[in-house]
């Protein structure tokens, strides 16, 4: 009965902790660690014959990262704090992590880690133009994920009109009218029920007088260069013909 109660003080299950990753981001997996821990062993595994992903030990000093195909060239462990940064994130990384911590003093803690992967919604301008000292805008956002909501807000200082609506599953458009000459941010969040990604975009459309004192400094100054060339050669080849006239055979 010692040894029962012995192990169940060293060993310290923790409830399980949910972390969301981006397709192609990176994310890190915690690991529940105090800082104030002196870790002197590190088991990151996954599925429930605790396949080894990544494993650090104190003595001696071994770190390896590149246990599992699936993440070759993908992880980085923190040897500190025990967390796991997975790059590159991928549908197939959606699993339950279970990493298995010690400490200096020889007490251990297992702790289970879920990761649930979706991907940011795509946005794509539909068209942003000048009408009537106006900019009028559309922008268009996507999903390919199931069972997606979708939903625009403007940044918090956009005080302007606009539009939303769903045409369609998983995409949303948003239109808006706002003075020119200045940026127009929105942010479109992807929501089902189990995790949330965001994109934010911003556009600007600016009237014709700006955008050529903008884009195109000294234009005016060029152009007024250019005809005074051209002014010249014209009066250089009149004179010249008045001095030596082609004799007509």
């Amino acid at each position: 009965m010692a040894c029962v109660v012995i192990a169940l003080l060293t060993i310290l299950p923790v409830v399980m902790g949910g972390t969301t990753g981006y397709l192609g981001d990176s994310v890190t997996l915690s690991s529940g660690a105090n800082s104030s821990w002196n870790l002197s062993k590190i088991e990151w595994s996954i599925f429930s014959n605790n396949t080894w992903i990544a494993t650090y030990r104190k003595e001696p000093h071994t770190l390896k990262t590149d246990r599992f195909w699936q993440f070759q060239d993908r992880l980085r462990l923190n040897i500190s704090s025990g967390d796991l940064e997975i790059r590159d994130v991928r549908i197939g990384d959606a699993l339950v992590y279970s990493v298995l911590l010690q400490d200096i003093k020889g007490e251990q803690h297992n702790v289970p880690v879920q990761l649930t992967v979706t991907e940011r919604p795509n946005v794509r301008k539909v068209f942003n133009m000048l009408k009537d000292s106006h900019c009028v805008m559309a922008l268009q956002c996507s999903s390919s994920v199931k069972d997606t909501h979708l939903s625009w807000e403007p940044e918090a200082a956009f005080e302007d009109a606009f539009w939303r609506r769903n045409p369609s599953t998983n995409v949303s458009v948003v239109w808006t009218s706002y003075s020119p000459n200045r940026n127009a941010t929105f942010n479109c969040t992807a929501s089902n029920g189990l995790s949330k990604a965001f994109r934010v975009v911003t556009e600007r459309c600016q009237e014709p007088d700006v955008v050529g004192e903008t884009r195109i400094p000294g234009i005016g100054f060029v152009m007024l260069l250019l005809g005074i060339v051209f002014g010249c050669v014209l009066t250089y080849i009149y004179f010249r013909g008045k001095m030596f006239p082609v004799p007509i055979l």
